[in-house]
This record gives structure tokens, C-alpha cells and sequence, in this order.
């Protein structure tokens, strides 16, 4: 049997990574750093599923896994030497941490299977962090270690295209919707064909570039506005007539700054951005979708991002401006990043803040605009 270790046992790593290799009959290995996360899994000996496919809504549970803990002894060692492919669902500031835990697998496995080619597939929103990620795992390693790392793995970015939601990470019951693929980027050391919604493509810094503001910044505008309204999921947002408005015009502005920015077809754009009707309601949470504000709104993501590549263009950025300005008013007090976003705009102002978050001078148009929308809002 094939082996998948998922590094990060969280909603993504449980409802899209294990459900989908079980269901191809791989085995699952999870390993996380919480220890409610393994507890809860180890507790219940399984979790739930629910996918939303286009035409069914199917509840699958899952038991053929393992857990382990990132601990000192390295439980992990044995099962990581029988693995096929490692997935690693994890915020940007994660990696380093995972590559300085799996440096000693990785120098046993040159040493014990110094043949073995291994693929590490990484799953975060954030683009163009390969180059670091791939530091991150050779830095302590030893010379012989790095020579056999840059000869036998490869370390790929890819492209998440589905929501996952549930109660917490440590939560065993999990909805996901299944109508697009992960798309991989190539080549890869090892081939997962029979694995569904696994994709191998190439041109994936610009398809990602395009998808963080085409497909999240929208996303993030449901969730911002949502908030502002009370509402608590994003399939009320978007039956709210309001924000569904301010959602179409967010999309209609992305999309005319992304085709003057990339060489990027009408076909290909519909392939990336469309997603199928799933059957049933994705409860999808605000609460997820918004969580850290911060990040979602800096330079280069989701809507700022958009906002600078219309400003280039001379597109209309009205919409996403009042989508960031809705994000700055974001203040979940559950969300630590939103609760210190609040707290800098209470202490610099709101025109400081949006400079500093956004990374674009005060007097620069984004900032302008944003605070025009800001202080709008806010009557």
C-alpha cells in the first residue's frame, strides 16, 4: 500500500488531503505539532467526512490512518521511511518549523534507502515561497544530508481550490466541497494518477498569482462584509442582495486588471476561477475565510494585491477598496491578528495603519482610497 504523510492534521489535512488519498486507497499518516489534535483523533479512532460533490453529498468515515506527534523521540521516524509522498498544508510561517522537525528523517532515509525519490507537496495561499521553504529543510542538514536532499526531492508548489470547514482544527467532523482540482506544480518524483482532484500542471507562480486575487479576494470580500452585518457563514453573505453586489463588482474589477496583467486565455482563466455548483450547503464559516486579516490584507494578496495591479493598469479598484476597508474594520475578538489590527488603528490612525498593513505609502491612491472607504463606512 502507497503512503501519504500529511504534515498539519488540521480541517485541509483531515477533509481534502486524508479523505481524498483513503478514498484512492493510500495510507494515511498525520503528523502534527498539537497534541489535541492527535488526541481527539486517537480518541475516536476515525473521523467524518462530508463532501459536497456536484450531484451528491457524500459522509465518508475515514480510519485507515496513523497519527503522530512532532516529539523528541520521533515516533514518527519508523512510518516516515515507508512514505511515498508528504503534503504539508501549513501557514507560511510554519515551515521552517516542519523542516528543522523532519531533518533527521530525511538524513536516516539517505541513509537507509539512498535511492528513494520523494515529492513534498505544499499547500498555502501564499505565492513564490519555494526558494525559502527549500531552506528551511536543508538548513540542518548535514553536507552529505543536502547532497542526497537536492538530488532525490523536489519540493512543489501547488493551488487549493476548495473550501473546508470545520468546528476547530482538532474537530473530526468536516465538511469540503470536491468540484476542483489541487493543482500541482511539475515535474514531480513521484505520480499519483489514480489519486481524484490531483493535477499536475505547469505555469503555476502565475495561475497562483491569479487565483489569490481572482478567486480569494472575492472570498475575503463575503467574509469581511459578512462580519460587518452579524452574519456567520459565507453562504448568508452571499444571499445577502448587499454584499452580493459588492462581491460581483470586487470579481468584475480582479478580473479586468488579470487579463492586463497576465498572458493568461479566457479559457484558462474560466478553468482556475469556475467552480461547480456542489450539492447541499458548504457551511463555511466567516470566522475561517477572514481569520488573520493581517496577512489577507498586505501587499501582494488577495485584495491589495488586485488593487495594485488595477492602479498599473488604470482599471477601477472602488470595490476592492471597499472590500479592504472592510477587512480594517474586521475585529473578531476571537482572531488575534484582528484584535492587534483594531488596537494599531486605535494607536496610528487608521491612515498609519493602512499604510503600514497594506505596505503602500500614505499618499500612495490604495491607501487613499481605502481610508476615503474607511471612514464612509464608519459614518
Amino acid at each position: 500500500m502507497k503512503k501519504v504523510m500529511i504534515v498539519g492534521a488540521g480541517r485541509l489535512g483531515k477533509g481534502f488531503i486524508a479523505e481524498t488519498f483513503d478514498r484512492a486507497g493510500w495510507g494515511v499518516v498525520f503528523l502534527d505539532k498539537d497534541p489535541r489534535v492527535k488526541e481527539e483523533l486517537d480518541r475516536k479512532g476515525e473521523f467524518h467526512v462530508r463532501v459536497h460533490r456536484t450531484d451528491v453529498v457524500e459522509n465518508r468515515v475515514i480510519r485507515n490512518f496513523k497519527t503522530f506527534l512532532c516529539d523528541e523521540e520521533y515516533s514518527c521516524m519508523e512510518e516516515f521511511l515507508k512514505i511515498d509522498l508528504v503534503i504539508l498544508p501549513l501557514y507560511p510561517e510554519d515551515f521552517e518549523e516542519a523542516g528543522r522537525y523532519l531533518a533527521p528523517c530525511f538524513e536516516k532515509m539517505a541513509v537507509a534507502y539512498p535511492m528513494r525519490k520523494m515529492t513534498l507537496i505544499c499547500i498555502t495561499n501564499k505565492n513564490r515561497l519555494i526558494p525559502e521553504i527549500e531552506a528551511h529543510f536543508k538548513k540542518d542538514l548535514s553536507e552529505s544530508g543536502k547532497q542526497w536532499f537536492e538530488e532525490h526531492v523536489v519540493i512543489r508548489d501547488s493551488i487549493i481550490r476548495r473550501s473546508t470547514d470545520a468546528k476547530s482544527n482538532y474537530a473530526v467532523e468536516i465538511d469540503t466541497v470536491a468540484v476542483n482540482s489541487l493543482l500541482i506544480q511539475g515535474p514531480v518524483n513521484r505520480h499519483f494518477e489514480e489519486v481524484e482532484w490531483m493535477e499536475v500542471t505547469d505555469h503555476i507562480e502565475m495561475l497562483k498569482d491569479i487565483k489569490v486575487t481572482a478567486v480569494n479576494g472575492p472570498h475575503a470580500t463575503l467574509a469581511f462584509a459578512g462580519y460587518r452585518k452579524g452574519l456567520e457563514t459565507i453562504p448568508e453573505a452571499e444571499a445577502d442582495p448587499e454584499i452580493a453586489a459588492l462581491e460581483r463588482k470586487v470579481t468584475e474589477e480582479i478580473l479586468a486588471g488579470v487579463r492586463k496583467e497576465y498572458p493568461v486565455t479566457e479559457e484558462e482563466l474560466h478553468r482556475l476561477i469556475y467552480f461547480a455548483p456542489a450539492k447541499g450547503v458548504m457551511p463555511d464559516s466567516i470566522y475561517r475565510v477572514a481569520y488573520d486579516p493581517i496577512r489577507k490584507l498586505s501587499k501582494g494578496d488577495r485584495l491589495a494585491g488586485a488593487a495594485e495591479v488595477n492602479v498599473r493598469h488604470g482599471e477601477s479598484f472602488e470595490g476592492i477598496a471597499e472590500a479592504m476597508a472592510l477587512g480594517f474594520l474586521y475585529g473578531e475578538p476571537a482572531d488575534p491578528a484582528a484584535v492587534k489590527l483594531q488596537q494599531d488603528i486605535r494607536e496610528l490612525g487608521i491612515e498609519e495603519a493602512v499604510s503600514k498593513y497594506t505596505g503602500f505609502e500614505k499618499e500612495h491612491a490604495i491607501v487613499r482610497k481605502v481610508v476615503e472607504k474607511y471612514k464612509g463606512l464608519k459614518g
